[in-house]
């Protein structure tokens, strides 16, 4: 009776671009440091407590129990039809989560059951003798529960209920995924005991032909810290075929590789076993896993679709930056650091995964550049009427909320409109060296472009009329200046000046009257992640924010700071405000993980970072995944992100500018609201799956729903075909008041061979 141990985790004055509002928290409260859950590594504790048992002989600490023995005889397929909606079976939501987060990151439809340790009842698997409910079953640590009495796990499904899921799978070709499970005769396996409270055992998918949708590679290792799980070698090859390997771990006495998961094919059903944790909140290795059970799960055919998107978005452009260890010193990035990039940008390309298409997006703020030609021509006349300057701001506390109507106009009084009063002339604009960088359309077009706001000031206590100048002196500027014909610019969103301003419904109004819909906030600051999907933008509202309707889109922060130019800097400022350990190294190797866990995890997010750590073309050399040369804080980063992402799986990579970001954001909201459903067609005769038929509620969608097969269709109705590199296809369906069948030219067999 055993059950895997795994751990669950649970910009300063205007002038000077963005402050980091993790430091601002910290400044302005006089809190301890805190570190998010984005950036720091868990310490591996026992969700539930360990025991020691016997097995075999050998004792073994264990939280889980093995599967039930409860096989119902080999019965023939009956079922016609069935729903691939995925039943969730957990003991709580904070468990249950590693087993649903996988299938909601897809977009697939799942039902969760939480059954406490007095037990559950099961929801009907089917409607009928030939219609089924659930297209695949996941457990989650087999629902396992100490008993004090006999000090020993047991799963609070009951041998009947076990019965009946087993029947179920026979009868209806249903697949069974078993999560962090204990290995034992029922698997045709045997535990070679627990592992590993402090030592690091490798662990790689070894067999992929059952799940080759899923993208993964096979052989890269993963780290287990924090995921207690059981090493197993397999005593029947009858029943069961490894598809995941651990590694050697010596100093725990596991001296050659073992099993760390099973497909088993038992009495004409089908299950796919893991003898590891799964926590993904927090693990990359988990978020890598999953994948493999998602796909051999649902056969690669499932109503919603998988696309990785990195976009790094770089703020502040045309500021100077104050830099953390040398305040007396300010940063403005150069045209050379911006040659750098553009030369690196293909080299980046080339490492990724065939079908990828990636680019990072700028936000400008135009009073930097007004500011530079003053100060570098020594000629104020040649930007009359000057770059605007007003009295420092004090700050608030980070999630301050303005009272309406409240505050006092900073801005200069006499500077209202841009077309009347500002209108820099192209001799002010073009005198900057930066702003001519960009004047080359190649230099323009490498990079997409957003609006910072003019000066950076900050929002959340700006009155209307300061925000409103904020956002329409940047816009007339960016088109002064010709930045606005880039190919890739958003014209409707901005990048809010150090994140602020969104508790401020004058700001907020002021943006929408400038004719802004969508922004990007701080995950940092649980208050701007939507509550309810964190695939979901959030939407102001007048109550929290107020003003409604101004879209507010997730971006992940990371320990590359805003006031940094180089690693001694970062490293400097992480180690002293976020409990860092170690050198530059080691800082990559957690934004590594952290950032590739992300990305395997579907969050589309895009990714901050500020222009000082776009410096490159006067720095040192830095050793970055063995390869010696110059970086910006920027470059290593990405490099060391994209080279892990592309060692572990061959999806293909793609970004997208804000409002590209802020339609996908609100077209995943949208279809959820819209309950997509997918059903299997059956030939009973083949024990195939032969179509599939996509449903939704009241049968229609403002949006196209995705639906990903594993092959071809005879027909594709109309639907919209994408499909990137080795991606496997999606349909994107639009439904007018009625479902939509779809053939498959390959049918696919049901039945356990």
């Amino acid at each position: 009776m055993m059950r895997t141990c795994f751990t669950l985790a649970l910009c300063l004055t205007a002038v000077y671009g963005c402050r980091d509002n993790r430091l601002n928290l910290r400044r302005t409260t006089g809190e301890d440091p805190i570190n998010s859950d984005q950036t720091v590594m868990p310490q591996l504790t026992d969700f539930a407590p360990l025991v020691s048992i016997s097995v075999n002989r050998l004792t073994v600490n264990v939280n889980t129990s093995a599967p039930v023995v409860a096989e119902a005889p080999p019965a023939p397929i009956i079922a016609t039809t069935v729903s691939s909606t995925v039943l969730v079976i957990a003991r709580d939501p904070t468990n249950a989560y590693s087993a649903y987060s996988g299938l909601n990151d897809y977009g697939i439809p799942y039902q969760l059951l939480i059954v406490p340790a007095q037990g559950a009842t099961l929801p009907k698997l089917n409607e009928t003798s030939t219609q089924g409910n659930f297209g695949l079953i996941v457990v989650q640590s087999e629902v396992s529960y100490l008993n004090p009495k006999t000090n020993t796990y047991g799963s609070a499904l009951t041998d009947a209920q076990w019965a009946s899921i087993y029947s179920y799978q026979t009868s209806f070709g249903v697949r069974l995924v078993r999560l962090d499970v204990a290995p034992s005769a029922s698997t045709g396996t045997a535990s070679l005991g627990g592992c590993c409270n402090t030592t690091e055992q490798l662990v790689s998918i070894s067999n992929d032909a059952g799940f080759t949708t899923a993208g993964l590679k096979t052989g890269a290792t993963l780290g287990t810290l924090g995921l207690y799980h059981y090493p197993a070698n397999i005593t029947d090859r009858t029943i069961a075929t490894e598809f995941a390997q651990f590694d050697v771990a010596t100093a725990e006495g596991f001296k050659s590789k073992s099993t760390a998961g099973v497909i088993n094919k038992i009495n004409g059903r089908e299950q796919m076993v893991f003898f590891i944790g799964s926590s993904t909140d927090w693990s990359l290795t988990s978020n890598f896993l999953q994948h493999a059970w998602v796909h051999w799960g649902t056969r690669g055919l499932y109503a919603g679709f998988r696309r990785a998107i990195f976009t790094p978005q770089v703020d502040d452009i045309f500021l100077l930056t104050p830099l953390y260890d040398h305040n007396t010193t300010e940063f403005r990035v150069r045209g050379a650091d911006l040659d750098n990039h553009v030369a690196w940008i293909p080299k980046i390309t080339k490492k990724l995964n065939t079908g990828s298409s990636w680019f990072m997006e700028i936000g400008h703020n135009g009073n930097g550049n007004i500011e530079e030609t003053e100060l570098t021509q020594n000629d104020e006349s040649l930007c009359k009427p000057g770059a605007i300057e007003y009295a420092d701001q004090v700050d608030t506390p980070l999630e301050f909320v303005k009272p309406l109507g409240s505050g006092t106009d900073l801005w200069p009084a006499k500077m209202v409109t841009y077309a009347k009063d500002g209108k820099y002339t192209s001799d002010c604009i073009e005198n900057d060296e930066l702003m001519q960088w960009f004047m080359d359309s190649d230099n323009l077009n490498s990079f997409a472009h957003i609006s910072h706001t003019f000066t950076h000031m900050d929002q959340n206590n700006a009155t209307y009329a300061d925000a409103l100048r904020e956002i329409t002196w940047n816009t007339a500027w960016l088109k002064s200046a010709g930045l606005s014909k880039a190919k890739k610019y958003t014209v409707d969103g901005i990048i809010p000046p150090a994140i602020t301003g969104l508790h401020n419904g004058d700001a907020l109004r002021a943006w929408a009257d400038a004719g802004i819909k969508h922004v990007v906030g701080d995950n940092t600051r649980s208050i701007l992640l939507n509550q309810d999907n964190e695939h979901w933008p959030v939407i102001s509202n007048k109550a929290i924010n107020g003003y409604d309707g101004i879209q507010i889109i997730p971006r992940w922060a990371s320990n590359i700071y805003y006031n940094c130019d180089l690693p001694a800097c970062t490293v400097a400022e992480w180690q002293k405000f976020s409990s860092g350990k170690g050198d530059f190294k080691d800082l990559l190797v957690l934004e590594k993980n952290t950032n590739v866990r992300h990305l395997l995890s579907l969050r589309h997010d895009p990714f901050m970072f500020h222009q000082a750590n776009m410096r490159v073309d006067d720095v040192a050399d830095t050793t970055v995944n063995g390869v010696k040369g110059q970086y910006s804080l920027l470059m290593a980063w990405v490099d060391t992100v994209v080279t892990e992402f592309v060692r572990l799986v061959k999806w293909p990579v793609v970004s997208q500018k804000q409002d590209e970001l802020a339609a996908s954001f609100m077209s995943r909201m949208n279809r959820d609201a819209c309950k997509p459903a997918l059903s299997w067609t059956i030939d009973t005769t083949a024990k195939t799956i032969t179509g599939v038929t996509l449903s939704a509620k009241d049968l229609s969608c403002k949006e196209k729903l995705p639906v990903t097969l594993p092959g071809p269709v005879s027909n594709v109705q109309g639907a919209t075909k994408e499909q990137l590199g080795s991606d496997p296809l999606t349909l994107w369906v639009t439904l007018t008041g009625k479902p939509v069948t779809f053939t498959l030219t390959t049918p696919i067999p049901l039945s356990a061979a």
